[in-house]
């Protein structure tokens, strides 16, 4: 698997696990819809500062966002392989939004 495809897996697990709009995403992420589009669908080669710029926006590493899926951070998410594509995506959905809740508190806590 190449990063390209690395990075267009991760960034749908992720928009899956955000209950926004296409448009809300990538106003969330500082990018344009159409660009959202072709990372989600694995049709472009985004530059390396848009990809940190996503991955600052999202409070991650961006090498998180380029890994395959059995490393970095994602990679609990893909160990399920025995649900099927749509059951992983959800339960994968729902795990990320669990970790940005857990993220946001220890980040209050340390204010």
């Amino acid at each position: 698997m190449n990063l390209q495809k690395n990075f267009s897996n991760n960034m749908n697990v992720i928009h899956g696990s955000h209950s926004k709009t296409l448009t809300e995403f990538a106003e969330e992420l500082c990018i344009s819809r159409s660009s959202l589009q072709d990372i989600l669908r694995g049709n472009c080669n985004p530059r390396i500062d848009t990809v940190e710029q996503i991955a600052r926006q999202l409070g991650m590493d961006p090498l998180d966002l380029l890994s395959y899926p059995d490393s970095g951070k994602l990679a609990p998410i893909y160990g399920l392989s025995e649900l099927s594509e749509e059951d992983s995506v959800e339960l994968a959905a729902h795990f990320y939004a669990i970790v940005r809740i857990l993220v946001k508190r220890a980040e209050q806590s340390n204010d």
